[in-house]
């Protein structure tokens, strides 16, 4: 065998095939035989220098750093040990995939669908099952359980609005990570960085091995190592992009359907004040516009948009606007002449290219061009100021058409060179968000910007939601390993729609999902057109009555979210996590679906199935306390615990520290005035917390506070660690069970709690 080394990087060459092995740093390595272009995908190096010790081997090669050790065979298949114990490797033996071909006219007249799963690749990435106990995880959106193990997925973003279940293979967006576990507590994690469509088999072909497949990307793929997963996760998210920092308001409560008019709008914000329903934003689907022409304001029904968003405004509501990339054909529309004048639209055969969405006839911005993009960005900046607008909101940027599909010799021009449709369609949201956030960016305002499609690469500038769920129970079961895995592929602000978007959603359907998903950053209440009205109070008193104090316990916990989106946002940590993140070597942690983790410690255990009025919850290591009831629980064990309908299974860790806020139904910077501190007794502990203005980007600088909050037996103390901002805290609360003690806030106090 042939080897050629560099500083960090080596060549390996056995006569019939060539590999890379480049180290980025003791964690990330990337394998390859020649790179997919990283023009359009585009990646985050953090590069540290590794010692490389080339070792002496009968066969192959072998090399050694920082306690790990990759060999090379003579065929050149790659194994990774860890302290002298298999991490990785790619499989060694046969892995041609074969396909039967059955004669299936008679069953699709039926109505049976064919599915058939592509054979003929042209990179095929093998990689070894070690044993039936190895479990995957990730690949975003798919509405199926945490482990994916023995099914098959396609990246490619696919609006199908059809009710979703774990056997769909595409969705709303392409997220090309794994996250691998095997013997017990090892881990690592796989990032494929090709935007074209491949095949992801899970073993699901065969017990030995799990594939990546593309019949037009390269064979090339970055290794993530660590001892935990939340050793890869942060290296992962390092290297596609740390998430972005929402404003704090876009914690709150979403209210949506498709759509509400200028009269809805009134009679909403007067029926949530009156009912005391926390609301801090309301959507307008694509009705607000001129005949769904983008970037345009229907003047009959919304005669001035920004009278309308200041009225709201001043009631603590914000808007937030619908927009999609299929822009109306049409003489005199300044968007779609505007874009035509500057060859920025998609094209064929050198003419724009045109299909069909809402509009009609359409045609599809070229985001990838630098003066399409910048004409995006300045058009939203425009329209969101002269409508008082404050988020966007991205949808049908897989692209959809209603025409067929783009064909994949659709051409969408970089700045630099010519890119079809196969290599751009997953990437097109990607750049949208790009576009849209770029408006927020350039005035000093954080990004609120939601988007249904997305890639790997998408989070440092967009929120998601998981697309067109539907009214049905187990879409409600669904919606925690959706938002927990999204977590783990770096989309931490995450939501599904509350009460499921097609369908008639039913009183106990939509109590049991706001108790949920009452932890979603993104927490969105979205309805279809002819669908039941799906507001808390379109039920009764009692579906109000629950929904409400549901969203109370999320305003309560709003500082605590924050301060995990904050962390998120520096360090790439999930904030709703899989129990596995914090208790890594717990086997019973590793497949619990219907149970979260948000932050460290508080964990969430809801009711998912009708009818139910019980359920089984378990805690991992340690000691753990019902929020509502303050009953214990010893750590190992399982529970059969009841919880009614008027019950959620929230539990906190012994010892923790939560930061909290009591009744708001705005987040209004003048509310903020008084911190809660929520004092589990029981071991000691330390916590951090984060205050900033909440709105811009001058965090960046460096004007926040950070205040670090310890607990030593019965001594509570708060420092300050950094102070560059203006706190608005002038009352501290410390909250033992039922009791509570007011004092000044001080950036240095000692207080002795009650044994």
């Amino acid at each position: 065998m042939d080897v050629q080394r560099s500083a960090q990087a080596v060549r390996l060459c056995n006569g019939a095939r060539e590999k890379t092995i480049q180290w980025i740093n003791r964690d990330l390595i990337r394998i390859y035989e020649q790179k997919n272009s990283e023009e359009l995908v585009r990646l985050n190096y953090e590069e540290e220098p590794v010692v490389l010790d080339q070792e002496p081997t009968e066969e192959g090669a072998a090399f050694r750093w920082e306690g790990y050790l990759l060999r090379a065979d003579e065929s050149l298949n790659i194994s990774v040990y860890r302290e002298g114990r298999p991490c990785f490797a790619e499989y060694p033996g046969d892995a041609t995939v074969y396909s039967g071909h059955k004669e299936f006219s008679l069953a699709e007249l039926e109505g049976h669908k064919r599915t058939q799963s592509p054979v003929d690749f042209k990179t095929q990435i093998s990689v070894t099952l070690f044993d039936d106990t190895d479990k995957l995880y990730g690949l975003g959106d798919k509405a199926a359980a945490l482990n994916r193990r023995e099914y098959e997925y396609v990246s490619w973003n696919t609006d199908d609005p059809t009710a979703h279940n774990e056997s769909y293979q595409s969705l709303y967006k392409s997220i090309n990570y794994l996250l691998v576990n095997h013997h017990r507590d090892r881990y690592y994690g796989l990032f494929y960085p090709s935007s074209y469509r491949c095949v992801f088999n899970l073993g699901k072909y065969s017990r030995n091995f799990f594939y990546i497949g593309s019949e037009q990307g390269e064979y090339d793929y970055f290794l993530l190592l660590g001892q935990t997963p939340m050793d890869i996760t942060r290296r992962y998210s390092a290297l596609v992009g740390k998430p972005l920092f929402v404003p704090r308001k876009a914690l709150g409560y979403h209210q949506s359907r498709w759509s509400y008019g200028r009269q809805d709008l009134d009679q909403i914000a007067q029926r949530f004040a009156e009912l005391g329903l926390p609301l801090d934003y309301i959507h307008l689907d694509i009705d607000y516009m001129e005949r769904y022409k983008v970037y345009t304001v229907d003047q009959e029904e919304f005669p001035s948009m920004k009278d309308t968003a200041q009225k709201l405004g001043e009631q603590g509501i914000d808007l937030i606007t619908i927009i999609d990339p299929g822009v109306k054909v049409e003489q005199g529309y300044f968007v779609h002449d505007d874009l035509e004048k500057a060859g920025g639209f998609a094209t064929l055969d050198g003419q724009s290219y045109v299909n069909q969405v809402w509009p009609g006839d359409a045609k599809y911005p070229n985001y990838f061009q630098s003066r399409t993009a910048g004409y995006i960005t300045q058009i939203t900046k425009d329209f969101m100021t002269e409508n008082k607008v404050a988020g966007i909101w991205c949808d049908m940027n897989e692209p959809a058409s209603f025409r067929g599909p783009l064909p994949a010799n659709v051409e969408f021009p970089s700045d630099n060179a010519m890119h079809l449709h196969d290599e751009t369609h997953n990437l097109y949201g990607d750049y949208m968000v790009r576009a849209v956030s770029q408006a927020f960016t350039q005035q000093n305002r954080r990004p609120l910007v939601i988007t249904r499609a997305a890639f790997a690469t998408s989070s440092p500038f967009t929120t998601t939601w998981n697309g067109d769920n539907q009214s049905l129970w187990h879409h409600l079961e669904a919606s925690l390993p959706q938002v927990m895995t999204m977590n783990l592929c770096n989309f931490p602000v995450n939501g599904v729609d509350i009460g499921g978007f097609g369908g008639d959603t039913a009183k106990e359907l939509l109590i049991r999902w706001i108790q949920a998903n009452i932890f979603s950053p993104f927490l969105r209440n979205h309805t279809s057109l002819h669908t039941r009205s799906q507001e808390p109070y379109a039920f009764d008193q009692e579906t109000t009555r629950l929904y409400k104090e549901a969203l109370r316990v999320r305003y309560d916990f709003l500082p605590y979210l924050y301060d995990l989106l904050e962390n998120a946002h520096r360090t790439g940590e999930p904030v709703q996590r899989p129990l596995f993140f914090e208790y890594p070597d717990d086997e019973q942690a590793k497949e619990r679906n219907d149970q979260m983790m948000l932050g460290s410690s508080v964990m969430l255990c809801p009711i998912l199935h009708q009818g139910q009025r019980s359920r089984v919850v378990y805690f991992p290591q340690g000691r753990w306390v019902n929020y509502f009831t303050g009953e214990r629980y010893e750590g190992g064990k399982e529970y059969l615990i009841s919880m009614p309908l008027d019950a959620m299974g929230l539990f906190l860790k012994e010892g923790a520290i939560i930061p909290m806020y009591r009744g708001l139904t705005h987040i209004d910077d003048e509310a903020l005035d008084t911190l809660y501190l929520y004092v589990v007794d029981g071991r000691d502990g330390e916590y951090l917390h984060y205050e900033d203005d909440g709105r811009t980007l001058d965090y960046e600088k460096g004007v926040f506070n950070r205040y670090r909050i310890s607990k030593t037996g019965n001594v509570l103390r708060l420092q300050t660690v950094s102070a560059n901002f203006p706190t608005r805290y002038q009352h501290l609360v410390v909250v033992q069970g039922d009791k509570e003690t007011a004092l000044p806030f001080a950036g240095e106090l000692i207080f002795r709690l009650e044994k």
